[in-house]
C-alpha cells in the first residue's frame, strides 16, 4: 500500500580535502519517501510487496512469481524478513562483531562495510525464509521473489539486488540504472547474441536466471552509490520498466512535484501501455535537512492483507 514516510533525521558521512586531510562538512539531508503497488489492468492479484521501514533508512521492492497466489506469498514474507532482520538488534549487534573479526583478518571479501554486508545478510535470510516454505507446503513449491532493497547510511546507499526488478537514480537529468538485470535477455546482450533491433522482440525477455527462494542459498548483488542532495532513487518492478522507458521515467521523475506525484504518474504510465502487470513504484527524494513535506491530497487505497492464507500441508 502506499505509504509516506514521516523526514528523517540529517544522515551524513565525512570526507577529506586532497591536501590537509580536514575533514569535509557534513552534508545533511531530510528524505521524502512515498511507495505505491497496484495491481495493473490484466492480473486478477498483486503479487508485488513493498516494505517502507523508515526508522531503519530501509526501503524494498519485492515482485513474486508461482502458481496459486505462491508469488504472493514469496514477496510478501521476503519483506517480512528483511523487516524483522533490520529490526532485531541482536542480529545487528552480531553482524557489527563478524565484519570487525572480518576487517582484522582482511578477509571482508566483497563487502566494503557492515552496511552492506548486514543488508546482503538479510537479504540470504529471507531467501531461506522463502526456499523453506516451499518445501514445506507443496502448493507453494518453486515459488520465488525477485528483490531489491536500499539501505541508506549517511552520504551512501547500500543496495541488494536478485532478479529483475530496478533501482534508479536520477541525479539532474542523468537517470542511471544502480542494478543489473538477472534475466536471459540481459545475458543474452552481455554476450552480445542480440542486435539492438532484436531486444524488443526478445520472446524470452521475461524469463529471469536468478530469484530469491528457489535454492537453500542465492547470490546477492551488492552495490555502494553516493547520496546528494537533490537525487532521487526509484525501486521499481518490472511491470513498470518493461512497459514504460528509461528516458520517460526520466522526464515523469524529474516533472513531477512530489514523490507521491511522481509514483503515481508512473503508474499510470505503465497502465496506459498496457499494465499487462503488477506495478510497484518506491521513490526516495533527498531534500535540504529543513525541507518541509506538503500534505497530501490523495487518500491512499485500503492495505492489502497480510500475511496471505498458507496452503494447508
Amino acid at each position: 500500500m502506499p505509504k509516506k514516510a514521516e523526514p528523517s533525521q540529517p544522515a551524513s558521512t565525512t570526507g577529506t580535502e586532497p591536501v590537509a586531510l580536514v575533514r569535509a562538512p557534513r552534508e545533511a539531508m531530510t528524505r521524502e519517501v512515498y511507495g505505491l503497488t497496484d495491481v495493473g489492468l490484466v492480473r486478477d492479484g498483486n503479487e508485488d510487496a513493498m516494505l517502507l521501514l523508515e526508522p531503519e533508512s530501509l526501503y524494498v521492492v519485492a515482485d513474486g512469481m508461482g502458481g496459486h497466489s505462491a508469488g504472493e506469498v514469496a514477496s510478501a514474507y521476503t519483506v517480512e524478513a528483511l523487516r524483522d532482520f533490520y529490526e532485531n538488534a541482536d542480529f545487528t549487534a552480531r553482524i557489527k562483531r563478524y565484519w570487525r573479526r572480518l576487517k582484522r583478518k582482511g578477509e571482508t571479501g566483497l563487502d566494503r562495510s557492515a552496511h552492506g554486508l548486514r543488508l546482503r545478510k538479510a537479504a540470504e535470510r529471507a531467501n531461506l525464509t522463502v526456499f523453506t516454505m516451499a518445501q514445506t507446503h507443496e502448493q507453494l513449491r518453486d515459488m520465488g521473489t525477485t528483490l531489491v532493497a536500499t539501505s541508506f547510511v549517511g552520504n551512501r546507499v547500500y543496495v541488494a539486488n536478485v532478479g529483475d526488478s530496478r533501482v534508479y537514480r536520477l541525479r539532474g537529468r542523468k537517470l542511471t540504472q544502480l542494478t543489473e538485470d538477472h534475466s536471459l535477455l540481459n545475458e543474452y546482450i552481455r554476450m552480445n547474441l542480440l542486435q539492438p533491433d532484436e531486444i524488443e522482440n526478445f520472446p524470452y525477455r521475461n524469463v529471469i536466471v536468478r530469484a530469491l527462494g528457489l535454492q537453500e542459498s542465492v547470490v546477492v548483488d551488492i552495490t555502494v552509490a553516493s547520496v546528494r542532495r537533490g537525487d532521487q532513487f526509484l525501486l521499481a518492478s518490472d511491470g513498470l520498466t518493461d512497459l514504460v522507458k528509461d528516458r520517460d521515467i526520466r522526464d515523469i521523475m524529474a516533472a513531477a512535484p512530489t514523490a507521491e506525484t511522481a509514483c503515481y504518474r508512473l503508474v499510470e504510465a505503465a497502465k496506459l501501455r498496457g499494465g499487462h502487470d503488477n506495478i510497484t513504484t518506491v521513490i526516495i527524494r533527498m531534500h535540504e535537512a529543513d525541507w518541509v513535506p506538503t500534505l497530501s491530497t490523495t487518500p491512499p487505497p485500503p492495505p492489502p492483507d497480510f500475511p496471505p492464507p498458507l496452503p494447508s500441508a
